[in-house]
Order: C-alpha cells, then structure tokens, then sequence
C-alpha cells in the first residue's frame, strides 16, 4: 500500500477523501500547509492530495515548497481546487503533478492518485 497524505481544512472534504483512498491506501491527513510540511518531511508518502486554498499556509505555497526540497521534490502533488481558472490555479498547473477542480467523482481522484504511485514506482 503506497502512502498518501490528504491535506483540506474542510473536516468534511477531508474525511470524504480519505473514506475514497483508504482501502487502497495508507492515508495521513493535515488541515493546511504548514501541517503537510511536518508530515511530509516526516511520513515520506509517495502521493499527497492537496487543497489550494487554506489558512495558515495554503496549497500553493505548500506545493512550492515541496517541490523545491531537495528531500521531499519526488513526491508527486495532485492539487483541487473549486476556484475555477484563478491565479492559483495557473501557478500551481505549473509545479504540480496533477489538478482537479471541485466538484469532483471520487472515481476520477482514484484513478489518478493511482496512477501517481505508479508513476512515483517506476
């Protein structure tokens, strides 16, 4: 089982998401970006599922820092979003492994974390 890492501060998205990935997965979970950080640098997970726009530190700042950490840059990012077409979104397409917007099938965020350990394995 690939390790994933859920970061959304909504209570209710969070649980849906790891609800969805947790029969197939090892799922951590944080409300925000600084969060993520600590349990990334400490937990490793080969995907990290992450919300753009949070408090504390949100998505995009997040993702950045992860990419640019010479520990913690493999690990692929799927970013969501339910801001359509905002600045956010564009920078974060850009350092991201994959994006979704909300509202989103559980189905379609399956199939791609699945395909990100693939890719994270090969």
């Amino acid at each position: 089982m690939a390790k994933v890492l859920v970061v959304d501060d909504a209570d209710s998205v969070r649980l849906m998401l790891i609800r969805a990935l947790e029969d197939e997965h090892t799922v951590s979970q944080a409300a925000n970006g600084f969060e993520a950080l600590r349990i990334a640098e400490a937990e490793h997970p080969e995907v990290i599922v992450m919300d753009l726009d949070m408090p504390v530190m949100d998505g995009v700042e997040a993702t950045r820092r992860i990419k640019s950490s010479p520990h913690l840059a493999g690990i692929k990012v799927l970013a969501i979003t339910g801001q359509k077409n905002s600045e956010n979104s564009r920078l974060i397409r850009a350092s991201c492994d994959a994006f979704m917007e909300k509202p989103f099938r559980l189905a379609e965020l399956r199939e791609i974390v699945n395909r990100l350990v693939r890719e994270k394995s090969d």
